[in-house]
């Protein structure tokens, strides 16, 4: 440790450049990750909060709630009297304020009073709804100017008033509008012909571990499988996971190369050591040592300005800071900095005392 701290106060400017390589590159991969987790929030949060273990869809919507629709007879067979089961119609729409000022595009979920999603509905402002013309919104809707109370037209001809507000429920990066399945169905379907069968849901969702039969024309998924196939969820996931892989890659390359140019910069001073008897795996540990420290005040750096970036960033940016996610992060890089150092090891164990004094 000794050695360690005395070649850091020796070269003070050489190791601040390592030192703020890290910190960029810990900066780059704390954002990068919050970015990630909070795009991949923005898209399963309301499926998050549902708690199923599993969802039934029509088997031509390829495991895309969008693209499902449920006859009446279908969701009565996979709902049984007793099952802990709820249905969910969803509809993409482009929601308007009032003068038709402002447009957002939101996620209309039909639910059934009488089911679990309904009743387990925990407003963190105002309260559930109870007419067709009422809805329960994502606190998102805040951003874009929307209070308790306002109304918010989706498509030509339903004009909805915010009863209530919850938190984090969105659904493919939009804020979710809560409103009654009737409500759902009169604005996908309109009005039918006359004696034309009127899907009733999108899905049934499910929360039991013995799930009942599967209605034909129907398949189930368990809500892991259903969140993968949301659109655009995994290659999104797999898009930013590469990207911070190749950062970890990028920070183990660049802290070997700092080390191998310090280390043969500095083979005459290790010459002198070992001459005075300092064993080869005592060069090695301080070296280790180090490395070790300075990617941690790298790290400790990109972490504050990451810090500051979280309390500047507007509400608007789907970042979400986990904290467990972003500690995991660090150590990464701390680990791989400290591998990168591995890289001058060899250099150091072959160095010959003996070539100092025959002049080598």
């Amino acid at each position: 440790m000794f050695l360690a701290l005395t070649e850091i106060r020796h070269s003070k400017m050489r190791y601040a450049l390592i030192i703020l390589t890290i910190t960029l590159i810990g900066y780059l991969t704390f954002i990068l990750t919050s970015l990630a987790y909070g795009l991949a929030q923005s898209n399963r949060s309301a499926v998050d909060s549902w708690r199923a273990s599993s969802i039934v869809l029509n088997t031509e919507a390829d495991g895309g709630l969008r693209q499902s629709s449920l006859t009446k007879e279908q969701v009565d067979d996979v709902s049984p009297a007793g099952a802990d089961v709820a249905s969910i119609g969803e509809l993409s729409a482009v929601g308007t304020s009032a003068g038709d000022s402002d447009k957002t595009t939101v996620d209309l979920l039909g639910i059934d009073k009488d089911q679990f999603v309904y009743r387990e509905l925990n407003p963190t402002e105002g309260r559930r709804f109870d007419t067709a013309h009422e809805t329960v919104a994502d606190d998102g809707l805040k951003a874009n100017g929307y209070a308790l109370g306002d109304t918010i037209k989706v498509g030509d001809d339903t004009t909805l008033t915010i009863v209530g507000f919850v938190h984090n429920t969105k659904l493919n990066v939009a804020p979710v509008l809560y409103v009654p399945l009737e409500t759902w169905q009169t604005r996908k379907f309109g009005d039918l012909p006359q004696g034309a069968p009127k899907p009733q849901a999108s899905a049934v969702i499910e929360r039991t571990a013995t799930p009942p039969k599967t209605p034909s024309g129907t398949e189930r998924l368990g809500i892991a499988i259903f969140i993968e196939k949301l659109p655009g969820y995994s290659a999104q996931n797999i898009t930013f996971s590469l990207m911070i892989g190749f950062l970890f890659v990028i920070t183990l390359v660049i802290i070997a190369i700092f080390q191998y140019i310090l280390t043969m910069q500095k083979i005459p001073n290790y010459m002198v050591l070992k001459i005075q008897g300092i064993p080869t795996w005592f060069l090695v540990k301080a070296m280790l040592i180090q490395a070790t420290l300075i990617a941690i005040v790298g790290v400790v750096l990109a972490a504050g300005l990451a810090a500051a970036t979280a309390l500047a960033i507007p509400p608007s940016v789907p970042m979400s800071f986990n904290m467990p996610l972003l500690t995991g992060a660090g150590l990464a890089i701390i680990v791989m900095s400290t591998l990168g150092s591995l890289a001058s090891v060899k250099t150091i164990a072959t160095i010959r005392p003996t070539s100092i004094v025959a002049g080598e």
